[in-house]
């Protein structure tokens, strides 16, 4: 490059600069870096010029040229931290460009307030489409009222490890001890016998096709559909135990079934008219007492009492002919026990109706306890893609022959009351 031609690039630059430093431009500070590299690349190559008196002029405009780029570099960071907020809201208001319009639009008058009107949008909750949606949502999901299994918690269980249950009883005993005078010769009956009996064990099952869908969709609908067939099977046992027909070896046993019906007039426990204005309260204690009698007042003792809950409250508020309670328990929050015995009540009781037995002489025998399992491959589940769960148990309740006079039921309590009613 020779002299010339840095002259004419030196002029050029310098025209740059000052076009820069006339117009203002927010982009000054990048340029001016630019420039700056420009001087730098001229300052290199004047350097390497041999004959240095002939470029004292260019050095010159060169010096000159740094410095115009040096000031342009500080004005362009000067101009960039002093805009802030306050630059922006007055370039960019159109309240602020209104407010000046008006006040130099009435420069010489006396205004001293501006007014101006803004326009705006309203926002209100029906711009929400749908917005019970947006809704909180409370937690955990709300069951149908669903009745304890109040019968089964009253006897223990046995595990058992095969379908059927053996056990031996006696039979028939007979004690024929005499009194005899000395030495004579006596004779005597004394003797018993044995029986082997047999439980088989009863089944229970429940199932529940689902779609496959369901469970990767939702994570709650596995657990529930689980407790409900455990729910279903319990319940159903439940309900056997105590009111089943019990009409096959298949079937589970019944309290009802083995029960005998309270007869006041029973030759061994005679209640018949025994009772001056008798109660509920009369009436298991003359119940219990025939359960104790028939027992030899050693075996049985009765421990029990299933009834209708509305028949215990009936019972614990009522008044004599003065109108004072009879059994003013409830006041001090006795309400479960009655002549000893605890109170168990539930809903598939029958009202007008009660159960009292020894629940000691009872067991529920467990060949395989409650088990619930999903199987995809039942039918035609890989086509519909659906999933089975089958609940089973497998049980008996279990009472020795003999024992089975433990157990006792009335099926009419009013008649049973009026029956032990002294005239």
């Amino acid at each position: 490059m020779n002299e010339e031609e840095i002259k004419a690039l030196m002029l050029k630059v310098q025209k740059e600069v000052q076009g820069i430093l006339s117009k203002g431009d927010a982009d000054a500070e990048a340029k001016a870096t630019a420039f700056q590299k420009k001087y730098d690349d001229l300052a290199k190559e004047l350097s390497e010029l041999k004959e240095a008196d002939k470029t004292s002029d260019i050095i010159k405009e060169v010096t000159a040229l740094a410095a115009e780029v040096k000031a342009l570099k500080e004005a362009g960071e000067k101009r960039e931290s002093t805009k802030g907020l306050r630059a922006y809201i007055e370039e960019n208001s159109e309240v602020l460009k209104a407010l000046k319009t008006k006040l130099k639009a009435n420069e010489k008058g006396s205004l001293k307030h501006v007014a101006f009107t803004v326009t705006k949008g309203t926002q209100g909750a029906s711009d929400i489409g749908s917005r019970d949606y947006l809704g909180a949502i409370e937690p955990g999901i709300e069951r149908q009222p669903v009745r304890r299994t109040a019968i089964l918690d009253l006897f223990r269980r046995k595990p058992v490890s095969t379908e059927y249950l053996h056990f031996w009883e006696e039979n028939v005993v007979t004690r024929d001890a005499k009194f005899v005078i000395a030495c004579a010769t006596s004779s005597h009956t004394t003797k018993k016998t044995w029986q082997k009996r047999t439980v088989e064990l009863a089944k229970l099952r429940d199932v529940v096709d689902l779609c496959v869908d369901m469970l990767d969709d939702f994570s709650f609908v596995e657990s529930e559909i689980r407790e409900l067939v455990e729910e279903s099977i319990m319940l159903k046992a439940d309900y056997e135990l105590l009111l089943g027909a019990s009409s096959a070896a298949t079937d589970m046993l019944s309290i009802d079934s083995i029960s005998s019906e309270f007869n006041p007039a029973n030759p061994l426990a005679v209640y018949t008219g025994k009772f001056q204005a008798p109660t509920l309260g009369d009436l298991t204690a003359a119940m219990k007492a025939q359960i104790y009698t028939f027992g030899q007042e050693k075996s049985w003792t009765a421990d029990t009492v299933v009834m209708n809950y509305n028949d215990m409250i009936t019972y614990l508020h009522a008044k004599d002919a003065d109108n004072n309670y009879l059994f003013p328990n409830f006041v001090f929050g006795a309400t479960d026990v009655i002549n000893g015995m605890r109170i168990v009540t539930s809903p598939i009781v029958s009202a007008n109706t009660l159960y009292i037995f020894d629940s000691t002489k009872g067991s529920i025998l467990d060949r395989k306890m409650l088990t619930v399992n999903s199987y995809f491959e039942n039918n035609d589940n890989a086509e519909h893609e659906l999933v089975t769960f089958v609940g089973v148990e497998r049980l008996q309740f279990h009472v020795r022959n003999i024992n089975r006079d433990a157990f006792m039921k009335t099926s009419d309590i009013e008649a049973a009351i009026a029956a032990i009613t002294y005239v």
